[in-house]
């Protein structure tokens, strides 16, 4: 249910949102469509923070106008709120759909690293990307996108890449990754 009190007043297009708060907005968004409401306690438990975070969250989200909240209460989106909030979501999708079918990325990584980037990419990127997936979705097109899955740059060190002319933080990244994951901790005992 989307709350239509205070819509008018919004002017959607001087709202800038910090990715955080961008978080909280969809969590609402979420929830709404899932089960017609959401609670503070379902938004701090799918976005892992603390009940006085969310609220101080929701206050700030009441404050630009795009939600309603009381206290206590079921937390609603005003219309402007639910467009913002369709629009995060809009670009999460898009974004995860391209790494995963157009780079290839596994559907994980993916999702983190379209939850790091929906909050800063411009309506024009995320056009053109719209774009590239449909055109690697025209069955003349489906061997380059297969040549491109299969292709993998070959740097000549860690050091410098002749293809990307620049210290190429990508070659080490995988090594960096799996040292994270076999690092042993010692934790004292007592």
């Amino acid at each position: 249910m989307i709350d239509k009190q205070s819509d008018t007043a919004v002017d959607q297009s001087r709202i800038k949102l910090s990715p955080s708060l961008g978080n909280y907005l969809k969590a609402v968004h979420d929830f709404q469509a899932e089960k017609g409401y959401a609670r503070v306690t379902d938004i701090a438990g799918a976005l892992q923070v603390a009940k006085p975070a969310v609220s101080a969250a929701l206050k700030n989200l009441a404050q630009l106008g795009l939600i309603h909240h009381r206290a206590y209460e079921g937390v609603r989106l005003t219309e402007p709120g639910a467009q913002m909030a369709r629009g995060i979501s809009g670009k999460f999708a898009i974004l995860s759909r391209f790494i995963t079918e157009v780079l290839g990325v596994d559907e994980e990584r993916a999702a983190a690293d379209a939850a790091l980037m929906e909050h800063h990419a411009s309506g024009v990127t995320m056009d053109r990307l719209v774009d590239l997936i449909r055109f690697f979705e025209g069955a003349d097109q489906k061997k380059a996108l297969e040549a491109f899955r299969e292709y993998r740059r070959e740097c000549e060190s860690d050091e410098s890449c002749h293809e990307c002319e620049f210290f190429c933080e990508l070659s080490t990244q995988s090594s960096i990754e799996s040292q994270e994951k076999t690092i042993p901790i010692n934790i004292p005992a007592g």
